[in-house]
């Protein structure tokens, strides 16, 4: 079957992805379309096995108006979010089901790009034996703790700068492309996205921040990364560093940060100095260990905690006067603080917003863990939605034989 391509039919698309399932009059008021071209456009979609309609609901007077519903395993992508010592994946189906996930530790310090490149590789592979075999991958998005050029040929593949990681300048969506086309024999578009900013468009769009005009997502782990969402538009700057909350100068005395800096606000917040504060060994404990010894009576871990929520609601102050958003998510290890802290950490906030009738919801991110890779996976299928006709025609199964 073919898919025609074009404004319309992406519309389409996109509506559906977003909803999973919609009335053709719905359908029409969300795309702009009149009813004769969703009509047509839905019929050349279910043709293509894309989409399937049926009866909506009854109970209203007239005919019941036809439901239009994605079908998942028609097109999938996989997301992968890549971090310092995991890398887990999902597959989303088209209308954002998820249709398996897979997840793997690894030793810290592995981060040589060719290596990370083959866990995904290998970890693809694994995922694909584990999908019923109609089910084609369009593409690759990856979530990296990092700076990403957004332009480029081919675009977003380099990592300008990723600290954590130890890079600079690494085109890994090219390593990457590379090691998927000798593994598979096929050529698989990676596409690369800084990892809290897609945790922000996942939660913009299908979680925390639905009902936002402006929102912040701030991401906690070994580093503090930042994602800022206005009326829908992801603020990128001229190149690609807008949303770096994480170094922004909170303490001129503090200790030297990893970017080189002095006293970025990751040093005060980050998973490590909580840890080292609580004088565990950041390599074998985190977050849930300092607050099960805080339970239990241990000073050291106690003061960590409250220091760090504290450090958390004055960074945020900064955020907040600066960007006036109307939701703020804390993810990671910082939503974790959230849970036990909060009231620390929006007492902080407000004693230093520079109007007290401010109002912001500070929440933990309603996709949980999911924000990053869910958001990785969005960032594939936004390329596939825009030319499905190429999406498909270009999609694997990826299952060796």
């Amino acid at each position: 079957m073919t898919v025609i391509d074009g404004r319309g039919v992406t519309r389409v698309l996109r509506a559906l992805h977003a909803a999973g399932s919609m009335s053709r009059s719905d359908l029409g008021s969300a795309t702009g379309l009149n009813r004769s071209t969703v009509a047509s456009l839905v019929a050349e979609l279910v043709e293509a096995g894309i989409v399937e309609e049926g009866a909506g609901a009854g109970g209203t007077v007239g005919r019941p108006s036809l439901m239009v519903s994605a079908v998942p395993d028609s097109l999938a992508v996989i997301g992968w979010d890549l971090r310092v010592d995991s890398s887990s994946a999902v597959v989303e189906g088209f209308g954002g089901r998820i249709l398996h996930r897979w997840r793997k530790d690894h030793r810290r310090g592995s981060t040589d790009p060719y290596e990370v490149a083959a866990r995904v590789v290998t970890g693809s592979s694994e995922i694909a034996e584990e999908l019923p075999d109609h089910v084609i991958i369009a593409g690759i998005g990856c979530a990296m703790p990092g700076v990403i050029d957004p332009g480029g040929e081919p675009p977003r593949t380099t990592i300008h700068r990723a600290p954590s990681l130890g890079w600079v300048d690494v085109p890994f969506g090219v390593i990457l492309g590379e090691a998927m086309r000798e593994r598979f024999g096929a050529h698989v578009p990676v596409l690369l996205g800084n990892d809290a900013k897609l945790g922000a468009m996942a939660e913009w769009t299908r979680g925390a921040g639905r009902d936002s005009r402006a929102m912040v997502f701030v991401s906690g782990d070994v580093g503090i990364g930042g994602g800022v969402i206005v009326e829908g538009e992801l603020l990128t700057g001229a190149s690609g560093y807008a949303g770096e909350i994480g170094h922004l100068r909170f303490d001129p005395e503090g200790p030297v940060c990893r970017c080189g800096a002095r006293g970025c606000w990751e040093t005060a917040i980050g998973i490590n100095t909580i840890v080292r504060s609580a004088g565990m060994d950041p390599v074998a404990a985190g977050i849930t260990d300092v607050m099960r010894a805080s339970t239990q009576g241990d000073a050291a871990s106690a003061n960590a905690l409250a220091n760090a929520a504290r450090a958390v609601g004055q960074g945020l102050a900064s955020v907040v006067n600066l960007v006036n958003p109307d939701t703020v998510v804390l993810a990671g290890h910082l939503a974790e603080l959230l849970g036990t802290y909060k009231h620390t950490i929006v007492e902080e906030l407000r004693f230093t917003l520079s109007r007290d009738s401010t109002h912001i919801d500070v929440v933990k991110p309603e996709l949980g863990a999911d924000s990053i890779v869910i958001g990785a996976a969005e960032l594939a299928f936004e390329r596939a939605l825009s030319s499905p006709a190429r999406a498909l025609a270009e999609a694997v199964s990826l299952r060796t034989e």
